[in-house]
């Protein structure tokens, strides 16, 4: 038997399991395919244990007013948080207020529940945006201008990281609310590659400085290391920006998703055994299962970035984000117009 046979698991550790495990691989682009299968009896277990956020009033929703039109924001909707991690190893955490990690892999979901859609948004660790730096304490002493990954570098590397990260990519979309939040640490591609028997895709770049077996141009299985050299080396391949890597990250996602469509309901519990140990999330078991369903239910819109401009800074790239497209993807994934 391999190293991921299975055992026979409760009811209770299965729903823990697939809140644990829809929070780790969505962070990877295709949790909710893993739930799929899941026994009926659990599903209504879990969407009873499952309560939508406390979203506003609609007297609190706000307006804006942008190229002379205004926007209110839309009141059912759902905005997860999630992160891929730059640590290895089993745990995640650090005994510091700082040296956390950095969170390169951050990917905002929006449900949309009145219009039944769901969309992602891929935001650029790179860009520059007002991060909240950390005391000894624990409190924020000041807010600096640094790449988003650094948000998640000022707290414990848990959930103290998280909820910072959080609060700098709410303060990035204009304050909206982020209601839960996952991140795994890099291990998990490596896991999951390997558990769903690899993930075949055509090499898009040239990675003979780094790892000759990944040929330019030639369609291969990826698996384990091979899979995290994939997605997330940068330098000394393409040119080097977070751009390029963010399109192998997309089209390795894409590919992973195919994957987990094949598998079955008692790869749940054998995934989370094998993750547990690399994630952190406040998203619980039951809101996990009721997300993936909808997911699945749902229609998906294509994935959003924001358009920026590339720079050196010192010894590091900096992405400055253009204000309009900034703009234009807080109102396309929150808001909607008001006739007037």
């Amino acid at each position: 038997m391999s190293r991921y046979g299975r055992r026979r698991i409760g009811r209770r550790d299965l729903l823990k399991a697939a809140g644990a495990l829809a929070a780790a691989l969505a962070a990877l682009g295709g949790g909710a395919y893993l739930l799929q299968r899941m026994d009926e009896e659990e599903n209504a277990a879990s969407a009873a244990s499952y309560a939508t956020n406390d979203h506003r009033a609609e007297a609190e929703l706000k307006e804006i007013t942008y190229n002379g039109r205004t926007y209110r924001q839309r009141p059912d909707l759902e905005t997860y948080l999630l992160m891929g991690v730059d640590t290895s190893g089993e745990g995640l955490g650090v005994n510091s207020y700082a040296g956390g990690g950095q969170a390169d892999v951050q990917m905002v979901v929006v449900l949309d529940n009145a219009n039944r859609t769901w969309q992602m948004l891929q935001l650029n660790r790179d860009s520059i945006v007002q991060v909240p730096v950390r005391g000894v304490q624990g409190d924020i002493i000041a807010y600096e201008d640094e790449q988003l990954a650094l948000a998640y570098y000022y707290g414990d590397g848990r959930e103290q990281s998280c909820e910072n990260t959080v609060l700098t990519v709410s303060a990035l979309l204009d304050g909206q609310t982020i209601d839960g939040y996952a991140a795994v640490n890099m291990d998990a591609v490596g896991i999951i590659t390997d558990m769903v028997g690899g993930v075949t895709l055509t090499v898009t770049s040239d990675f003979s400085a780094i790892d000759p077996t990944l040929v330019e141009g030639e369609t291969i299985t990826l698996y384990g290391d091979q899979a995290l050299t994939y997605v997330r080396s940068r330098y000394n391949i393409d040119d080097e920006t977070n751009l390029a890597r963010m399109a192998r990250q997309r089209q390795y996602l894409a590919a992973l998703e195919e994957k987990l469509r094949q598998q079955d309901g008692d790869f749940v519990a054998s995934a989370y055994e094998e993750l547990a140990d690399s994630m952190v999330t406040n998203i619980g078991s039951g809101t996990a299962v009721e997300i993936a369903q909808r997911l699945q239910e749902y229609t998906e819109l294509p994935l959003r970035t924001i358009d920026g401009e590339n720079v050196v800074e010192g010894e590091h790239w900096a992405y400055h984000l253009d204000q309009d497209s900034l703009q234009q993807t807080i109102l396309e994934l929150f808001y909607q117009e008001i006739e007037q």
